[in-house]
């Protein structure tokens, strides 16, 4: 009789015998089995082995195409509502406007008699309703001088407006919280660079109408004359003008405005050619001397033009003059290059006087780099402005290059 086969314990009957429990794949301990009730193990092949389900690359397909198929599914229903929908929602629109109601220098002395305004010399960022947004400012010295360099006027005599990236016009608070920073500052140049400085001291010291000037050793009669934009017009009055801090210190105890131009040491040292005179060079060090803190830098700004009629070989001699002898201080000196002005309404039998101002610009620039000195252009900026005599420019213009200069003593 033939042997029938026997049949295998299912784990759905009671475990009767120890050696059943060895053919399970998972194996309970007598304290689970009273303890939890009985559940179904993995599923099992032959000779009780359990049975893996493997991922084979015909499932991994399948998944794929269906994340997929649900991916497409979505972005047909997005795709619809763009189409349907948007064109004809309400969406409120970003108000931008522009600061056309402050003025900087509104509590300058002098501010009406002499009738300037920021608003007719500076145009600042356009501003939303979260504020001035700070990115539309140059973030590097590179950015601001090419901005500065490179922009322009909307009409004859308007703001100057800069090219990129905007500058920044500071009070005359800040304007001595920026000149913390150094032991001290010197211009040296001729008399284009001479008006710039005026009209540092201006903005320096908070006065539109006699900023310029030295009041402590003026008639009653110079300080009505030299007011305003007398102060860049009159021959009589040129010669009376703050020429260093020095001078600023002597008023101080008539004037507690002028503390902060007397706080840090700076001066005009005036050279036309190259070589400069020695009293020029001594000026230059005694100046250097009298930094209040040798870890501070003592930038110098420069400029030859008009004296030298755009000639370039003596403005490459005067910056390794000037080079020279602030390398010989030992002290940190960045300078900048200051280009010249555009020749205004004035007229030349020669050669056409604008294309040489331009190219001398041009040229001075790269021959100021060469020698690791930075520039800023100022042909844009005084191309449209007005001009009173087709050379020199007044008040307003020398506020602007001023503070182009004090924007780049910000960033040192």
């Amino acid at each position: 009789m033939p042997l029938m086969p026997r049949r295998r314990t299912s784990h759905s009957e009671p475990i009767a015998s120890s050696s059943a429990n060895e053919a399970l794949a998972y194996p309970l301990t007598s304290m689970q089995q009273s303890n939890h009730p009985q559940r179904r193990g993995p599923i099992e092949g032959p000779n009780g082995r359990r049975l893996v389900r493997r991922v084979t690359w015909r499932s991994s397909t399948y998944k794929l195409m269906a994340s997929l198929w649900v991916l497409g599914v979505f972005y047909i229903v997005w795709f619809i509502r763009d189409i349907f929908y948007l064109p004809f929602t309400h969406t409120q629109p970003i108000t931008v406007t522009t600061s056309v109601s402050q003025d900087f220098l509104e509590r300058y002395i002098g501010h009406q008699e002499c009738g300037i305004s920021s608003l007719a010399l500076y145009e600042p960022p356009q501003i939303d309703d979260l504020g001035v947004s700070s990115y539309l400012y140059c973030e590097t010295r590179d950015s601001l001088l090419n901005a500065m360099s490179n922009g322009g006027r909307h009409g004859f005599d308007e703001a100057y407006t800069s090219n990129g990236c905007f500058y920044r016009w500071y009070t005359n608070s800040e304007v001595c919280g920026i000149l913390q920073k150094f032991g001290a500052l010197v211009f040296v140049g001729d008399e284009s660079l001479a008006d710039v400085y005026a009209g540092f001291n201006i903005l320096l010291r908070g006065d539109l109408a006699t900023g310029a000037m030295r009041k402590s050793e003026m008639t009653k009669e110079q300080i009505k004359k030299c007011r305003c934009g007398a102060q860049f017009t009159s021959a009589s009055c040129l010669p009376l003008r703050v020429t260093s801090s020095d001078q600023a210190e002597k008023q101080n105890a008539r004037d507690t405005s002028d503390a902060c131009s007397a706080s840090i040491p700076h001066a005009l040292v005036t050279a036309t050619s190259s070589p400069a005179s020695k009293s020029a060079h001594e000026r230059f060090r005694q100046l250097i001397s009298r930094a209040s803190n040798q870890g501070k830098p003592v930038p110098v700004i420069q400029s030859l033009s008009l004296s030298t009629s755009y000639s370039l070989a003596i403005a490459g001699n005067s910056m390794d003059e000037w080079l020279a002898l602030a390398q010989s201080s030992k002290r940190e000196m960045p300078f900048l290059w200051l280009g010249p002005t555009a020749p205004g309404h004035q007229k030349s039998a020669g050669n056409d006087i604008h294309v040489s101002s331009q190219q001398y610009t041009l040229d001075t620039s790269e021959a100021a780099r060469t020698r690791g000195v930075e520039a800023l252009g100022m042909y844009n900026a005084t191309l449209q402005a007005d001009s009173w005599d087709g050379i020199h420019y007044g008040e307003k213009v020398a506020l602007i290059q001023a503070m182009m200069v004090i924007n780049w003593l910000s960033m040192l």
